[in-house]
């Protein structure tokens, strides 16, 4: 039986004096499983990931998760623009393992190699490097403290094609050399279909169907996931 490394159980958080949020929602994720949350922007993706990770402070239901790593959709945002890499790798290390930092140069190369990053970006600014090497740098952050499970939140809709490709290889490649949980959050179908193994549909903040990958594009059972999957095919025409 696989082992679950991250479950939720009717979690319901809705903003103040609105009508969004998420409702009754339950979901898990299995260790070494890429599970995908897929739905139109401003469905409520963003705001579960944020609950689960301790961001907002659901009103009902059951958060049960080991560790969690937490990339973010806007990589130049999350990280400090009036420091070097270098400096906010190991200040991540002093906030989240103080015992390792006798050793944090050494981790901090190896997480570097692990994200397929050159020495070299130590001493750059944010601002300095590319989109796709601050979002290398984000998932660094994200695993310097050695999590469960990361939640990627639109980790790659902010990049250009090509450099899309090139995170989601990354990130499949942690996930199998490192067996790692994998939450990935969001509204792009090609993405979603191309690296999850299983994928939970969101709309106005429920779960609206869930499934293996394959089986739910092949057989989407509600008329929302069949006009979802429509349009993305509409858009490739």
């Amino acid at each position: 039986m696989s082992e679950k490394v991250c479950e939720v159980k009717n979690l319901t958080y809705m903003y103040p004096k609105s009508d969004k949020g998420v409702k009754n929602v339950s979901l898990y994720v299995n260790k070494g499983s890429i599970v995908g949350l897929l739905g139109e922007s401003g469905c409520g993706k963003s705001t579960l990931a944020k609950c689960i990770s301790s961001q907002l402070k659901p009103s009902s239901g059951e958060i049960i998760c080991k560790k969690i790593g937490y990339v973010f959709q806007d990589n130049y945002a999350s990280l400090n623009p009036a420091k070097r890499v270098g400096w906010l790798l190991k200040e991540t290390i002093r906030y989240g393992n103080p015992s390792e930092l006798p050793k944090a140069d050494e981790i901090i190369k190896k997480i570097l190699e692990d994200v397929e990053l050159e020495e070299n970006v130590l001493e750059h600014f944010p601002d300095e490097l590319s989109g796709g090497q601050r979002q290398r740098i984000g998932i660094a952050m994200a695993l310097l403290s050695e999590p469960d499970i990361l939640i990627a939140d639109e980790p790659v809709s902010a990049l250009d094609v090509t450099v899309q490709k090139q995170v989601i290889k990354l990130i499949k490649k942690l996930n199998e050399r490192k067996n790692l949980a994998i939450l990935f959050i969001s509204h792009d179908i090609k993405v979603v279909r191309e690296i999850c193994n299983y994928i939970y549909i969101i709309k106005d903040g429920e779960v609206v169907e869930e499934g293996d990958s394959e089986d739910l594009f092949n057989n989407p059972s509600t008329e929302y996931t069949k006009n979802l999957l429509d349009s993305s095919y509409l858009e490739t025409k």
